[in-house]
């Protein structure tokens, strides 16, 4: 049993053009939640720049943005470290 899906997102989740199939993902997401796993972004980017991506689900999912440096799943902030 899948309990956590982490994508990347350049190059890895999104395409040469920085988009996705919103509507085949949002179906497989729902399939995911259903299952109970969670999803996650992990990328380098900041998180500003991720939400927009998943404004559907957003509050539902967990980021690992700017580097690992700001953690958070919906509304609550994980981590938030300063280097």
């Amino acid at each position: 049993m899948i309990k956590l899906v982490a994508v990347d997102m350049d190059g890895t989740f999104l395409d040469d053009q920085k988009k996705y199939d919103k509507k085949r993902f949002l179906g497989i997401f729902e399939r995911m939640r259903e299952s109970g796993a969670e999803f996650v972004v992990a990328s380098g980017n900041q998180y500003v720049q991720l939400a927009p991506f998943f404004e559907e689900i957003k509050e539902e999912i967990t980021f690992v943005s700017d580097n690992g440096a700001y953690v958070c799943k919906g509304n609550e902030d994980i981590f938030a470290g300063v280097f």
